[in-house]
């Protein structure tokens, strides 16, 4: 992981996930918890908006050093975004706190637009004005791609008028995070080099197919997804995939075992990472 010391002094904001990060680096930096009134007693689930400026430029420097030093050795990344913004800390940090409660199927739920990978995903979900309107007062955006190997930045256009308004295909596409992102990191585990900005749509798109064709369950069509991705989407049109398709229409959650070798089965409990997948979460 790398963090150029110029694109960090860019930055006026940052956020730093305290689930990823420990809180001991993140007491290195003048912070606070972004906390919507909804969820007053969920502070350790949420980030921390981290004011850059008010930190003197060696003591940042050192400060950085370590953060990065830490999500090295940890295998995290060290902030969950890196944020452009002349407003005061007051307004990004009532703003963010408002756009992380959102309803979804008639529940108040927490939005982890803030996870890089939920941030990511959502580039190709939402319009150009609803990321603006998810921005607000923030001039730019940046965060880790390609499993946080370098940084990306969005540039705030300006053009909310629409608001954050989400459609109903937009929810379903949100929802679906958790599935994709477990695609995403069976594939990275079963040493595929596949990255990219558009692999977690690439992987929606094939878990779209895997319902067309029939599969109801989840697992099905995660394992549906894998196989397209890692393979080809030609492989559904062999004998023993179309066998496992027929059964697993007849027979909901056979599909992975009916190609999957029994080595391939998950056996360990799940990583921080693997509990942590979608954009909703129940405060």
């Amino acid at each position: 992981m790398q963090l150029d010391h110029r694109l960090f002094e860019a930055h006026q904001y940052a956020l730093i996930n305290p689930l990823q990060i420990d809180r001991r680096i993140a007491k290195l930096w003048p912070c606070e918890p972004i906390v919507p009134k909804e969820l007053l007693g969920q502070k350790h689930l949420l980030p921390y908006l981290i004011r850059l400026e008010e930190i003197e430029p060696d003591a940042r420097l050192a400060a950085l050093d370590e953060t990065v030093h830490y999500a090295r050795d940890h295998d995290r990344i060290p902030f969950s975004a890196l944020l452009k913004c002349n407003a005061d800390s007051q307004r990004v940090r009532n703003h963010l706190a408002r756009m992380m409660v959102r309803k979804f199927d008639g529940e108040k739920m927490l939005f982890r637009y803030y996870d890089p990978r939920v941030w990511n995903a959502l580039k190709w979900i939402l319009l150009s004005s609803q990321l603006d309107a998810l921005l607000g007062p923030i001039n730019a955006w940046t965060a880790t791609v390609d499993k946080g190997a370098r940084w990306q930045s969005y540039e705030n256009s300006g053009c909310n008028k629409d608001g954050m308004h989400l459609t109903s295909d937009q929810l379903y596409a949100i929802s679906s995070l958790a599935s994709v992102n477990r695609v995403i990191d069976r594939l990275h585990r079963e040493g595929g080099s596949i990255e990219g900005a558009g692999l977690s749509r690439r992987v929606f798109d094939e878990m779209e197919k895997a319902g067309e064709c029939g599969l109801t369950d989840p697992d099905d069509k995660e394992a549906y997804a894998f196989a397209s991705v890692f393979q080809s989407p030609e492989v559904h049109n062999t004998p023993r995939y179309q066998e496992a398709l027929r059964i697993a229409c007849l027979e909901p959650g056979a599909f992975r075992s009916a190609v999957s070798d029994p080595s391939d089965e998950e056996v360990d409990e799940p990583s921080l990472e693997q509990t942590e997948q979608g954009a909703w979460q129940h405060g």
